[in-house]
């Protein structure tokens, strides 16, 4: 079993892009030294889980890759498994599955997703990647990209922030959700959307944090 930095950072990678990771990004998404980032990623190359180009970056091999995504999947069906077994609320769900993901078994993993039902996403509405890593929900789009006087379905919202989850929560902004973008303001910097009958409006952080789906294509 590969330690536990070894899990975050091949994790981390992938989701900051897999490819062409700068060190000082990766080092401010883990909360560590650059310095430690880079001894990481030559340890990482050393194994075969990363290739690295100085002045260019990081990126996952075809290894590391299928590595991070089973660390993914595990993750997202913890947070599922602690979502419906114990009722826990939307913004614990992370930090819970952070603590337990790297301790699963592959038999309890099997056996999570089987009680589940093999779900598909987490109770974020992340996509749960497959036993082999493949992953589904690629029409899945930005809500600050997201076309103006269309019916969407809101699919993903972010998990790492309880705050803004808990915002969000709030609100009624959660998967599964039906909303329509009315307006952008770019130069207001908000995006206006009706939710069951109201407006509302949400900074472009907060949208570029949340994705949706056109209702045609659920």
């Amino acid at each position: 079993m590969d330690s536990i930095a070894v899990e975050n950072y091949l994790k981390s990678l992938w989701q900051l892009g897999s490819s062409d990771v700068a060190t000082l990004d990766l080092a401010q998404h883990l909360n560590v030294a650059p310095a430690s980032a880079t001894k990481m990623i030559k340890r990482l190359k050393e194994r075969g889980f990363v290739e690295h180009t100085p002045y260019k970056g990081a990126s996952l091999t075809v290894e590391g890759k299928n590595k991070a995504l089973s660390v993914v999947r595990r993750h997202r069906l913890l947070e599922a498994f602690l979502s419906q077994t114990l009722d826990l609320g939307s913004e614990q769900l992370h930090d819970e599955a952070e603590r337990l993901e790297h301790a699963l078994s592959n038999d309890l993993e099997e056996a999570i997703d089987n009680y589940l039902g093999n779900p598909t996403r987490d109770p974020h509405g992340h996509p749960i990647p497959g036993p082999n890593g493949e992953l589904s929900h690629g029409n899945d789009l930005l809500l600050s990209k997201a076309p103006v006087d269309n019916v969407l379905i809101i699919t993903q919202v972010p998990d790492r922030n309880s705050e803004m989850l808990s915002w969000l929560r709030k609100n009624e902004i959660v998967p599964g959700k039906q909303i329509e973008i009315i307006d952008k303001d770019k130069f207001g910097d908000n995006i206006q959307i009706k939710l069951d009958g109201r407006d509302k409006r949400l900074g472009f952080s907060v949208a570029n944090k949340i994705h949706v789906k056109l209702e045609v294509d659920i």
